[in-house]
Order: C-alpha cells, then structure tokens, then sequence
C-alpha cells in the first residue's frame, strides 16, 4: 500500500481531534434544537431527549455536553485499535450530518 493512502487511513482514526469535534457537534446540535423549538420550526426527534428538554432545557443541554465530555476522558484509557474509537469517528460523522440539517432549516427559516 502507498504510503499515502496509509497516512489518510491513519487520518481517519479517531483520536482526541475527533472527540472535540464530537464534543463541539454535540453542543451546536443542543443549542440549535434548543433555538429550533422555542422558534416552533422543530421539534426533537428523540423521545428520551425531548422528556429531558420538558423537564428543563439546562438538563438537555448537560444531557447533550456530559455524554461526549465522559467519552472523551474515557477514551484515554483504550487500546488505538478499539472498536469504540471506530464508533466514535461514525458518530461524529452522523453528528455532523445533523449539524448540516440543523444549517439547512435555519437558512430556511431565517433567510427565507
């Protein structure tokens, strides 16, 4: 294998870059559905999210930072080849889809 190509596979392993980004991720999708539903432009998808948000928005946004914030310091501890690391790098993909979504209804709503 080229050298080049294993340098970008090994870009792709999740390390403490990727956590933040999930850390970062997490908290602009807390703020965004936050602002999305005191706008009435959306609601949360997720049940379990959505009872917290009911409960009071402060326990959603601990809810939304706490969970990245403990994997973080978690992840310290486990092996570069851990299936978790693997996981970590799809969920801050998906995070980052939803954060493209959370971009598209905010231009629709106010740009347009």
């Amino acid at each position: 294998m080229p050298a080049r190509a294993k340098a970008a596979i090994r870009s792709l392993r999740p390390g403490k870059s990727t956590l933040k980004w999930l850390v970062v991720l997490s908290f602009f999708d807390a703020f965004a559905t936050d602002m999305g539903i005191r706008l009435r432009a959306i609601h949360e998808a997720n049940p379990f999210a959505a009872y917290l948000y009911e409960t009071d928005p402060t326990v959603f946004y601990a809810y939304k930072i706490i969970l990245p914030l403990l994997l973080y310091f978690l992840i310290q501890n486990v092996s570069e080849t851990s299936f978790l690391k693997k996981w970590i790098l799809i969920v801050t993909l998906i995070y980052g889809l939803l954060a493209l979504y959370h971009l598209v209804w905010m231009i629709l709503v106010f740009v347009l």
